[in-house]
């Protein structure tokens, strides 16, 4: 019979490892701060504008997307707008 203590704490780990992801909390942020800026200062919208093109297109280009069809697809500012909300809504709320 397997020790339920061991199975809790490689669960526990397994879990500490997938929330810990570096690229999954930036994507988040990113978004995050994103979304928080459209409305703001020129120079936070750019900048977070800016900040997210450069993630999601490193993020697309690993994915196996072309890297000129990931930039023309990022350019679009409601594609954009769009990603940032469904990957908010899918991977919630992030503390910086």
């Amino acid at each position: 019979m397997a020790n339920p203590h061991s199975e809790v704490a490689m669960i526990v780990s397994s879990l500490q490892f997938l929330t810990s992801d570096a690229t999954y909390h930036d994507l988040a942020l990113r978004c995050q701060e994103y979304l928080h800026y459209r409305q703001g200062w020129v120079d936070q919208r750019e900048l977070a504008e800016d900040m997210l093109f450069n993630l999601l297109v490193e993020y697309l280009v690993e994915a196996g997307v072309p890297r000129p069809a990931a930039e023309q697809f990022c350019t679009d500012s409601d594609n954009l707008t769009e990603l940032a909300m469904r990957i908010s809504s899918t991977l919630g709320p992030v503390v910086a």
